[in-house]
C-alpha cells in the first residue's frame, strides 16, 4: 500500500478533525465551533457515501461500479472499450482501506475505549455494541467485495496505521473464514440501546433487524460461495446463517438512495449529463425480450423507432453498422439505460431479498436446506416475484409472466434458471457480485471469451491485478502472495473459483 497517502488519508478518512491553528504565546488556539472529539455518526455516513460513489470513490470502487457492471456483462461501452477489453489489468484496493475501512474501524476502537464510548460525541449515535455492530458488518461487505475482485488480500494486519505499513496477505480461504464469524458475531452483537439515527445511517435507516438480516443474508451468500470448494463447511455455514435470520422481504433490501442532487446524485446519471459512455449490453436485451420480461423497458430506454436494441458487448457499436446512441432526449438506434434505474435520484440496491430467495432456492436444489426441488420452485418464484416487484412490476404482469413455460422452475434446469433471473435481478446493483457468481457456477451464459480482449484466452477475467503500490512498496508479503496464489494476473483463479 501507498505508505504515505495511508497514513494522510488515515487521518482525513477516519474523521478526525485538524483544526487550523497559530501560535501564540505557546499556547494552541482551537476552534469554538468544531468538536475536539470524533463524531462517530458522520463516519459511517462517510464510508457509505464511499461506496456510493459519491465521496471521490471513482468508477471502480463504488458498489455498482461501471466496471462491475461491465464485467458482468449488463452494459456494453458505446465509444471506448478499455474495460470490456480488458485493457486494464491493474486496480486499486488502497481507496478502500484509507477510506471507509479506516472511517469504520474508527467507530470500533472509539465505541471500546474506555476513555472515549460514554462521550456525548459518540453516544448520540447509538449505543456502544450497536454502532461496533453496525461498523462490523459495513466493514466485512467491503472486505468480501474486496477479496472476491483481488483474491488474497492484506486483512489481519492491515488498518494498523503506522505500526505496520507493509501488511502480509491473508490466504481468501482464511479470509472468507474470519469474515463469516465477524458476521455471525456482529449480527449477534445488537442490543436493546438506540440505534444509529437514521440521518447517518443512510443505509438501514437506523434499523437494527434490517443490519442483523443484511449480516445474516451476507453469511449465506459467502457460505454458498464454497459450493464447489469446500461444500462441507459451505452447508455448515449456510446454516448459521439461516438460523440467524436472512431478509424477510423487499423492505429488508440493502438500498442505497441517491439524491436528487448533484452532490449525491446516480453515477449513471451524472455520465448521461453528456459522456453517454454506456448502453445496455445486447446481451439484456435478447434475453429479457425473449423472456417476454416486463422488467425490459425499466432497465432500458427505447430507442428512436421506439424499440428496445442492445449494443453487443466490446464492439463499438460496428455490430449494428449505421451506430447512434444519441441522448436521452433524442434517442440513437441502441438503447440506453433505463430512466427508472439512472435518473438523479434512482436508488441502488446492493444486496435483494429476491438474490437472497435464489440463494435459498440454490441452497435447496443442493440439498443444503430441507424441502429439496419442491422448496426451490417456491424460492426461485419467490425470488422473480420479489424482483418484478422491485422494479415495479404489476402482480397481474408478474403471474403472466411466472406461468411461462421458459419461466416456469424445472429441476432439470435448475440452476440455469435461477442464476439467469438471479443476474437478471441484478441489473444496475452490485456488479462485483454478479461477476463473482458467473466465475462460480458459468451460468448465465455471458459472451466469453470477448473477441478482441486483451486478457489472456480473450475469457473474462477470474481476478483483477494488485496495485503497482503492492510490488513497489510491499515487495516481499507481494512475491509471496504470488507464490502462494499463483501469478498476478487476470486469469489466476481465486480461492473459491473451481467451475
Amino acid at each position: 500500500m501507498k505508505r504515505i497517502s495511508n497514513i494522510s488519508k488515515y487521518i482525513a478518512g477516519a474523521g478526525m478533525i485538524i483544526l487550523a491553528s497559530c501560535k501564540t504565546g505557546g499556547d494552541v488556539n482551537v476552534s469554538p465551533n468544531q468538536s475536539p472529539n470524533v463524531q462517530s455518526g458522520y463516519l459511517l455516513t462517510s464510508a457509505l457515501q464511499y461506496l456510493g460513489g459519491v465521496s471521490g470513490a471513482g468508477a471502480t470502487t463504488n458498489i455498482n461500479s461501471f466496471t462491475g457492471e461491465l464485467y458482468s456483462q449488463y452494459l456494453a461501452e458505446t465509444f471506448y472499450t478499455n474495460e470490456s477489453l480488458f485493457s486494464l489489468k491493474q486496480y486499486d484496493y488502497q481507496g478502500y482501506y484509507t477510506g471507509p475501512l479506516k472511517d469504520l474501524k474508527t467507530i470500533i476502537d472509539v465505541n471500546t475505549d474506555p476513555t472515549k464510548k460514554s462521550l456525548v460525541a459518540i453516544t448520540k449515535f447509538g449505543s456502544n455494541a450497536n454502532q461496533i455492530a453496525s461498523a462490523r458488518i459495513l466493514s466485512a461487505f467491503i472486505f468480501l467485495t474486496v477479496t472476491d475482485r483481488w483474491g488474497d488480500i492484506p486483512y489481519s494486519q492491515a488498518l494498523n496505521g503506522k505500526s505496520n505499513l507493509s501488511p502480509a496477505f491473508d490466504a481468501q480461504k482464511d479470509v472468507y473464514a474470519a469474515l463469516m464469524k465477524e458476521l455471525d458475531e456482529a449480527q449477534a452483537q445488537f442490543d436493546s440501546g438506540a440505534a444509529m439515527p437514521a440521518q447517518q445511517d443512510i443505509l438501514f435507516g437506523g434499523n437494527l433487524t434490517k443490519w442483523k438480516h443484511w449480516a445474516n443474508s451476507l453469511h449465506a451468500i459467502m457460505a454458498l460461495r464454497l459450493s464447489k470448494v469446500d461444500p462441507n463447511t459451505g452447508k455448515a455455514e449456510y446454516a448459521k446463517a439461516v438460523a440467524g435470520g436472512l431478509m424477510t422481504s423487499n423492505s429488508d433490501n440493502a438500498v442505497y438512495a441517491y439524491l436528487a442532487a448533484q452532490t449525491n446524485e446516480n453515477p449513471y446519471f451524472t455520465n448521461y449529463r453528456n459522456r453517454y459512455d454506456y448502453a445496455v449490453s445486447s446481451l439484456v436485451v435478447n434475453t429479457l425480450t425473449t423472456l417476454n420480461d416486463p422488467r425490459l423497458p425499466v432497465y432500458a430506454a427505447p430507442t428512436v423507432s421506439n424499440t428496445y436494441v442492445g449494443l453487443p458487448y466490446g464492439t463499438y457499436g460496428d455490430a449494428l453498422g449505421n451506430y447512434s446512441k444519441g441522448t436521452r432526449s433524442k434517442p440513437g438506434n441502441i438503447s440506453l439505460i433505463g430512466l427508472t434505474v439512472s435518473n438523479q435520484g434512482s436508488p441502488t440496491v446492493w444486496t435483494s431479498y429476491a438474490q437472497i430467495m435464489f440463494t435459498q432456492a440454490e441452497a435447496a436444489h443442493l440439498g443444503w436446506i430441507a424441502g429439496g426441488d419442491g422448496a426451490a420452485a417456491d424460492y426461485y418464484n419467490k425470488g422473480v416475484a420479489a424482483s418484478l416487484e422491485q422494479n415495479g412490476v404489476s402482480t397481474t404482469n408478474e403471474s403472466a409472466y411466472l406461468a411461462q413455460a421458459a419461466v416456469q422452475f424445472s429441476a432439470a434446469t435448475a440452476m440455469d434458471q435461477i442464476m439467469t433471473q438471479k443476474w437478471i435481478a441484478g441489473f444496475l446493483g452490485n456488479g462485483w457480485e454478479s461477476w463473482a457468481e458467473y466465475r462460480r457456477t458459468g451460468l448465465p451464459k455471458l459472451l466469453d471469451p470477448v473477441p478482441g480482449s486483451l486478457s489472456p484466452g480473450q475469457k473474462i477475467p477470474r481476478r483483477q491485478q494488485y496495485p503497482q503500490t503492492e510490488s513497489d512498496l510491499n515487495t516481499a508479503n507481494y512475491n509471496a502472495v504470488i507464490a502462494r496464489q499463483g501469478p498476478d494476473a487476470l486469469n489466476t483463479r481465486v480461492y473459491w473459483d473451481k467451475q
